[in-house]
């Protein structure tokens, strides 16, 4: 009997012992990206396992410890082992593409740039500290645009215009002006008729291989940076066939049938691309004749449909000499807002602002997007390369912004009943923008210590707005309904046109000399010839009606219309010309004391000369304009090697701002026409801003997809340039930019990957703070004891954040896939806190903008032939923008439409921009 006991507990002992036996491992490819869904088996069984998103697999209760594992992906060729198993067994593959192998031929071999994989050892071997974004992750977001792409990456948050596009990103707090952008690694000109920064989402996130942030310069990079440089990879071509091609339909929820809001459209084909004084002879004075009427009369539409199309196509030929590739995309988007804006005064008795009008204004733009780019590349033998890069990025924006204004002094509005005196006013604008780019570059090995790479680039970016119109009429509202509309006739009726370009040439040299144990020298050198053009026409217009409507308003082309300016105003400042010569040179050295430790440092030297002519300068103003100056830039980087998977870094480098060219021309442009609401002008007056930036990160790689990072950076920064309300002699507030003293930036930053079988998550967090220390006005009595008293401004240092800086930023992505249902899921969230806005001119009186979460959702249903149908969605919240003074709401004001209670922030403005849908499939070949 204990014998037979004895032998029962051996025998399910032993069966125990087996079923607890476990083969784990992973498969990846050649370049180590984990082969998520490839399948793995005990040969002869059924008993096998999936890889999950961390890009490993586990077999459980095998019985054999002698046996065959095969692994297999579709596209790979299946690769079997014999194990034996014993207890916890690891057991990794390395699968090869099953492709016909070629011939021997002298070709270097080169990494795929667009795979997680790929990301993350760039991230981990690079010198300098370094965020990668790669088009695996970007193909399974929600973004449509390099925008939405960039406020993925730790530290970065976007800027968003009127009609809730993302555009401008800003790094580390640090507003859009201390970034730049490089198409490919050479750096490209902006469109933007104010600005160095290129606005990007213009470029459809689909033509991208990936997208590099560098947050810390090198002597070798151009040294006009302080929050980042942000590098766009693009498609390259494959080593076989590849083709790609994909399609989508969707809708802005906010503009609905039911319970939307209409959107605005015009026929833009009507519009005269060319003002009347350049169609005709020098001189010439335009009539009435000369301009269109039809194409600016909106019309109302509902449930407007968005649309995407993109396609790609590469190969090699030649024996993998010759690489080809060509993509392209186009986009039709309906964006738009449901926007509340308050104008508010200054009292200068209390010291504290006031409501003086209130405007509701519905946007509604119509945004057209295409990109196409190709590449060329050539081996001649594993010593010399080259490649000619081309591309043509296009955005038209068709805009149509109502407004509706109300005057709220002296109880001429009562927000209950909706009664008081309005002014409406009709903006209708097209805005076409366009970056050319083409790109000569070659590598050469020309000693076996010697290598040399160059770069030659022209780049034009341009940006076109013809016929920009602003319809003035003034009515009495009654009960909410229009009563008496009356055609403006105080100078509220113009037509204008603008275009500017900015014309690149430049060229680049970079000699790496391989000095063995001594480490390596890099030399060379930049040059870049910048002109820029700019043109504003603006023609005045008066009306010859005198009668009103009642209950109804005036449409433009019911007007009779008489010509004010029949020259058209061509002595504005805004015509001018303008140019920039930037030589650099540097010396970079890179040395290794140790196998474990890499120091990288050097200097950059930039030569700076910048000016503008005005073509027909306004009298007693001088024509011409600009400054030169020369810039040492150090920067030092050192790398620490704690093991194979984690570094610790160090870096410090020195940067230049250099002002836009259109803000140190003295231009002044009116409220009506400006994004702001408020007068612009120039400022000649403005200098360059030098940041010295420190930046400590702690990597970790536990895996091929899997990170976390954990650094630290601090930025000090003198003459810093934002953008500031003054009061001119007049007492008229404007907005201008100027250099504000100094200011300190710092942070920690947090940015982690992890990936368990099915599930993943991707997230980060920035905290930020900085400081700058600004002149502010305060009204003061000259007798503090006597209330009667003149009331006198004086000014007050005020010490604030950065304007657009953010103390919290966050992003979290919860990520699901299921191989064998083909399914992929995922949840992004942003979070942006509260952040100054617009800097104005009195003290504690900035506005703010608040917190915001915006949640977005992305599906993709696979099938084994290549096919997959996709879901986006983004704002999913329809989570508003809100701008706020930090002053306490009374009594009436909280009676005003979005107000809140009593006690509550004074809102100065509220938008919406609704909910926005994608469907679509794509094919890979």
């Amino acid at each position: 009997m204990y014998k037979s006991l004895l032998l029962m507990i051996i025998f399910h002992l032993t069966t125990f012992l087996a079923s607890a036996q476990v083969i784990k491992g992973t498969i990846t490819d050649k370049n180590g990206e984990a082969l998520i869904g490839a399948s793995v088996v005990v040969e002869g069984t059924t008993n096998g396992a999936i890889v999950g998103l961390d890009g490993t697999y586990i077999i459980k209760g095998t019985n054999n410890s002698s046996l065959n594992l095969k692994a297999s992906f579709v596209g790979f060729k299946t690769q079997i082992k014999s194990v034996t198993v014993s207890g916890e067994t690891v057991v990794d593959f390395v699968l090869k593409e099953d492709h016909q192998e070629l011939a021997e031929v002298e070709v270097r071999a080169s990494r795929e740039l667009d795979t997680d994989a790929s990301a993350r050892a760039t991230e981990q071997h690079s010198p300098m500290v370094l965020n990668v974004v790669s088009a695996s992750t970007i193909e399974l977001s929600p973004d449509l645009n390099v925008a939405d792409v960039m406020q993925r990456v730790s530290g970065v948050s976007l800027e968003q215009n009127n009609s809730g596009v993302g555009s401008f990103a800003i790094v580390r707090g640090m507003p859009k002006r201390y970034s730049y952008t490089l198409v490919n690694g050479v750096k490209i000109p902006s469109p933007d008729n104010k600005n160095r920064y290129v606005p990007l989402d213009m470029f459809p996130s689909e033509l991208l291989d990936r997208v590099e942030v560098t947050k810390a310069l090198t002597p070798s990079m151009e040294g006009d940076a302080v929050g980042g440089a942000m590098n766009l990879i693009m498609k390259n071509a494959k080593d076989r066939f590849s083709f790609k091609i994909n399609a989508s339909g969707g809708m802005n929820t906010l503009f609905l049938k039911d319970g939307g809001q209409p959107f605005l459209t015009y026929d833009q084909s009507l519009t005269n691309k060319i003002a009347p004084h350049d169609r005709a002879v020098e001189g010439y004075s335009a009539t009435f004749n000369d301009f269109t009427t039809d194409n600016l009369v909106p019309k109302e539409t509902y449930n407007p449909i968005d649309f995407n199309l993109g396609a790609s196509v590469s190969n090699r030929f030649l024996d993998g000499k010759l690489g080809v590739v060509l993509a392209g995309s186009l986009q039709k988007l309906h964006r738009g807002s449901d926007t509340h804006v308050y104008d508010v005064g200054y009292n200068q008795i209390t010291n504290l602002v006031d409501l003086e009008t209130y405007e509701y204004r519905q946007y509604s733009s119509a945004m057209t997007r295409g990109g196409v780019h190709n590449k060329i590349d050539y081996v001649f033998n594993n010593k010399h390369s080259i490649s000619l890069y081309n591309a043509l990025i296009y955005e038209r924006e068709d805009q149509v912004r109502e407004t509706v204004r109300y005057r709220l002094w002296d109880g001429e509005y009562d927000p209950e009943s909706q009664s008081g005196t309005a002014t409406f006013v009709t903006r209708i604008r097209t805005t076409e923008q366009k970056i050319q780019n083409s790109t000569l570059q070659g590598k050469h090995q020309i000693l076996p210590a010697w290598k040399l790479d160059w770069s030659a680039v022209y780049s034009l970016a341009t940006r076109n707005r013809p016929d920009q119109t602003i319809f003035t009429r003034n009515a009495a509202f009654v009960n909410g309904v229009p009563n008496q509309v009356r055609v403006e006739d105080f100078g509220s009726q113009y037509r204008i046109w603008e275009d500017n370009s900015d014309r690149d040439y430049s060229a680049y040299i970079n000699n790496t000399v391989d000095l063995d144990r001594f480490g390596e020298l890099k030399v060379g050198g930049m040059y870049r010839n910048k002109e820029r053009t700019n043109n504003y026409i603006r023609y005045n217009f008066k009306p010859l009606n005198n009668e009103t409507k009642t209950g109804e308003d005036w449409k433009y082309n019911e007007v009779d219309w008489s010509l004010s300016n029949p020259k058209g105003g061509r002595t504005n400042p805004l015509n001018y010309d303008a140019h920039e010569n930037i030589l650099a040179y540097y010396v970079e050295y890179k040395y290794e004391p140790s196998q474990r430790t890499e120091i990288v440092g050097g200097v950059r030297v930039e030569h700076t000369d910048q000016g503008y002519t005005l073509r027909h300068p306004p009298y007693e103003m001088d024509p011409e304009g600009g400054q030169e100056y020369v810039d040492y830039l150090p920067s030092l980087h050192f790398r620490y090697k704690l093991n194979e998977n984690s570094n610790l870094r160090a870096s410090y480098f020195r940067s230049v701002i250099r002002p836009g060219f259109f803000e140190i021309v003295p231009y002044s442009i009116g409220e009506e026409v400006t994004d702001t609401g408020i007068d612009e002008k120039g400022n000649p007056d403005l200098k360059r801003t030098i940041a010295d930036n420190i930046d400590l990160r702690y990597e970790v790689f536990p895996g091929v997809r899997d990170n976390l990072f954990i650094g630290l950076f601090y930025k000090n920064i003198q003459d810093p340039i934002e953008s500031g309300v003054k009061r001119d002699e007049r007492g008229r507030t404007y907005l201008q930019p100027d250099n504000f003293g100094s200011a300190v930036n710092y942070g920690l930053e947090i940015d982690a990957t992890k990936y368990f079988r099915n599930f993943g998550i991707k997230a980060n967090y920035t905290y930020t703070q900085s400081s700058i220390t600004t002149t502010k006005i305060l009204y003061v009595r000259d007798d503090p004891n006597d209330p009667s008293s003149n009331n006198k401004p004086v000014d007050v240092d005020q010490t604030r954040p950065l304007q657009g800086q953010s103390a919290h930023i966050g992003n979290v992505s919860l990520l699901y896939k299921n191989q064998k249902m083909g399914l992929d899921i995922q949840l992004a969230n942003v979070f942006t806190g509260k952040r100054i806005d617009q800097v104005v001119r009195y003290y504690e009186k900035d506005f703010w903008q608040e917190a915001r979460w915006q949640m977005d959702f992305s599906m993709e249903k696979h099938f084994d032939f290549g096919l997959t149908f996709f879901v986006k969605a983004r704002n999913l919240l329809d989570t508003p923008l809100v701008l706020y003074v930090d002053q306490e709401l009374n009594e009436r004001q909280s009676k005003y439409p979005k107000q809140g209670n009593p006690g509550d922030p004074l809102k100065v403005r509220d938008e919406r921009y609704g909910r926005n849908f994608q469907l679509g499939i794509k094919y890979k070949l």
